[in-house]
């Protein structure tokens, strides 16, 4: 595996007049910073050597941003360098959303169904990878050993229940936490590396769960979802949230299992 440049590298190889400012996030995966390209406010995130052994595509993450701008819902790509790791998108001002008024619970809520039925009423572009389950095969690949195999076998065998139930699939997030979700007037979706087909479900569990929405609550979202509530039965978003604490997990020892294959390279 070809060694990964530092930041300030591949920093200093993007063109145009960049400047790196202030470090906003650092993970396994990645470092995200708060930067201005050609005097545009923005963000960048310069890939972790992890971020290249898990299934996620950056080039499938551009085509998704582009093909839902005109949504207005997600941050407009500025440059992307895939063999460097790179990628910068306009800084979007706002707030991590929340609602922690009682009175804007149900006005929030409704915005944040709204936006939701939007992505998922897009058209999945016909190039666009199925990152989801490309990284539920990495994940039983790299857990072979018990108890993680015993943990992504229940994980993987719930999800194909769950997802052969008749609905068809749509453009997903399919990773939504609150530091993914951004306010500003209206609901703003950042990081789009796990984009992709995906059932419908997910997505709303994934709100349900990071939210621990109460079922008035979960009605206010279905409201917002364009009245479908048959996708909000609170027993199957039960079983849906289930499947995202396996998920979770399972994501956990993954990303542990590929920096203790990554440090054997090294030594």
């Amino acid at each position: 595996m070809k060694a990964m440049r530092s930041v300030a590298e591949r920093a200093n190889n993007i063109p145009g007049e960049f400047v790196l400012r202030k470090n906003l996030a650092t993970s396994p995966i990645s470092e995200i910073y708060l930067c201005t390209l050609n005097n545009i406010k923005a963000v960048v995130r310069f890939d972790a050597p992890c971020a290249s052994m898990l299934a996620i595509n950056r080039a499938n993450e551009v085509i998704v941003l582009n093909s839902i701008q005109d949504l207005q819902l997600s941050p407009r790509v500025l440059y992307h360098n895939q063999l460097e790791g790179v990628l910068i998108w306009k800084f979007i001002a706002g707030e991590e959303f929340s609602f922690d008024l009682a009175h804007q619970r149900e006005s929030y809520l409704q915005s944040l169904g709204k936006g939701l039925k939007l992505i998922h009423s897009q058209a999945t572009p016909p190039e666009c990878l199925d990152i989801f389950s490309n990284s539920l095969s990495l994940y039983q690949s790299l857990l072979q050993e018990a108890p993680s195999k015993s943990l992504v076998d229940k994980a993987s065998s719930l999800y194909e229940s769950l997802s052969n139930d008749g609905s068809n699939y749509v453009l997903s997030h399919n990773d939504l936490n609150r530091s993914n979700l951004l306010w500003c007037n209206k609901v703003y979706f950042l990081d789009w590396e796990y984009s992709g087909p995906n059932h419908p479900c997910f997505d709303i569990a994934s709100l349900v769960k990071t939210y621990n929405l109460m079922p008035a609550e979960i009605a206010y979202l279905a409201d917002g979802y364009d009245g479908d509530h048959e996708l909000f039965k609170i027993d199957t978003l039960n079983q849906w949230m289930q499947f995202i604490s396996y998920l979770d997990e399972v994501w956990e020892i993954s990303v542990t299992t590929i920096q203790a294959q990554l440090k054997i390279k090294i030594d």
